[in-house]
């Protein structure tokens, strides 16, 4: 063993017992590997298993329905004028 180390480890020794468990979660994080990037895939599925959501839609296949979407006509001013207002 190296004399940096023995250094270290005669530090170490002189820890408490909550600096020692707290420098060992540190280490630990240190040594665990870096995940790769989450494909959406994962995240969703992530999201599912922590109970974050109940479910993940599918992907509409047919979009026929949504490629002629016209939105209402309102008299007056903007709806979304009105809604601020209202908040205010």
């Amino acid at each position: 063993m190296s004399s940096g180390i023995s250094k270290i480890m005669q530090e170490v020794k002189a820890l408490k017992e909550s600096e020692r468990e707290e420098l060992r979660r540190i280490l630990n994080e240190q040594a665990a590997p870096k995940a790769n990037p989450a494909t959406v895939d994962a995240v969703r599925g992530a999201m599912v298993a922590d109970g974050l959501v109940s479910h993940v839609a599918t992907r509409r296949k047919d979009l026929s329905r949504f490629r002629g979407w016209q939105p209402v006509a309102i008299k007056g001013k903007p709806l979304s004028e009105t809604i601020v207002e209202e908040r205010r």
